[in-house]
């Protein structure tokens, strides 16, 4: 199940956030995630919020941490989407 031992030249690029107080999936995780992708030449932008619970998602609880919705749709429009 780790992502980082999935990565493949066939991997999308990804858009990747995660928060340093997640307890149900630790950050060290989406970092390793994002160490795969460079070792394979996968475009990646990451984003790592010092707070926030696990599951914040697109519920506006946290508005600092829910600036990655606005910050993935210019990754996606960047990219062409």
């Amino acid at each position: 199940m780790s992502l980082e031992l999935q990565v493949t030249a066939e991997t999308p690029p990804t858009f990747l956030w995660h928060t340093v107080e997640d307890a149900a999936v630790p950050v060290e995780n989406s970092l390793l995630f994002a160490q795969a992708l460079r070792r394979h030449n996968i475009s990646f932008e990451p984003h790592i919020y010092s707070q926030g619970r696990h599951g914040l998602g697109l519920s506006g609880e946290d508005p600092h941490v829910a600036t990655w919705v606005d910050l993935c749709a210019g990754w996606l429009r960047g990219r062409g989407w």
